[in-house]
């Protein structure tokens, strides 16, 4: 099989590359990219890019840093209805239009572990392309059932919780988002199993960040993992909201988070009119990404 491998003109990826070139050793595929096709100089790239993907059986594109001939060469790829294959490393928020494709993330630090054998299996898949095109349908399938918008907070950061809901009680109305907090269980039901549900299902996750979050065991313990691991294998994206001063840039995990506002500026200490800009940023994301 023969696999092109879409990535910024860069030295950059060299690890990545070799991890597919490893896993194609494992399968009998062979993986190439742009400067390793002999006679890369020609004046035209275009039809010469266009050459190499027609020739290519599976294509794989890593968007980690938006890069746009990335996505110039995958839009191509694409429009010629070619199997295609998204990588990107853990933390990077995966543009709408691209989120149905079968989407890998991955730990740079760990590529043996989270990128190889992924790859290895679709590989060493008989038929490719049919596995894609089935991948693809039931992720359209399971991206309309998740509607999910999960919150995580401390109970001592509550005021911030019901603000972030008035902001996005239009989502709700329209049906575009179910909107979970711990205040959607009622007296009597069984509260970790509701949690674990909500968790299960859910498409973003809020994280409103404060000293008293980072403290709770709870949070740390049993929310955040799955969370962590549903970000890691199926790309649900992770927003943290930074309420007051804390440790958030230390904490070693939360930290490779991309924040939605500065947390040298948390919005305990933001003027009114600033933290509603900071409620209508994370509207805009839920709505970008759903």
């Amino acid at each position: 099989m023969q696999v092109f491998f879409i990535t910024p003109f860069t030295p950059k990826y060299r690890d990545v590359y070799k991890t597919l070139v490893a896993a194609a050793a494992v399968a009998g595929a062979v993986v190439t990219r742009f400067d390793k096709v002999p006679d890369t100089k020609k004046p035209n790239l275009i039809p010469f890019i266009l050459e190499e993907i027609e020739k290519a059986e599976l294509l794989i594109a890593d968007v980690s840093d938006s890069n746009p001939n990335v996505f110039f060469e995958l839009g191509l790829a694409l429009s010629n209805k070619k199997p295609c294959i998204i990588i990107c490393q853990q933390g990077t928020i995966i543009p709408a239009d691209v989120a149905a494709y079968r989407v890998i993330i991955y730990d740079r630090a760990r590529l043996d572990e989270t990128l190889l054998p992924q790859i290895v299996e679709i590989f060493s898949h008989k038929n490719v392309s049919e596995l894609i095109k089935k991948e693809i349908v039931s992720q359209q399938k399971a991206q309309e059932k998740s509607k999910t918008v999960f919150v995580s907070y401390s109970h001592m950061d509550g005021e911030y919780l019901k603000r972030l809901e008035v902001h996005l009680k239009p989502f709700e109305k329209s049906g575009k988002i179910e909107l979970w907090s711990d205040t959607r269980i009622k007296a009597g039901e069984k509260w970790k199993e509701q949690i674990e549900h909500a968790l299960g299902r859910a498409a973003i996750a809020l994280l409103l960040i404060s000293a008293d979050f980072l403290a709770s065991d709870f949070i740390i313990e049993n929310e955040l993992p799955p969370l962590l691991d549903a970000a890691e294998k199926k790309g649900t994206l992770i927003l943290p909201v930074i309420l007051k001063p804390c440790r958030f840039t230390r904490h070693e995990t939360l930290a490779k988070f991309q924040a939605v506002n500065d947390p040298r500026n948390p919005m305990s200490k933001m003027s009114e009119n600033d933290r509603e800009e900071v409620y209508v940023k994370i509207a805009d994301s839920v709505d970008n990404v759903l």
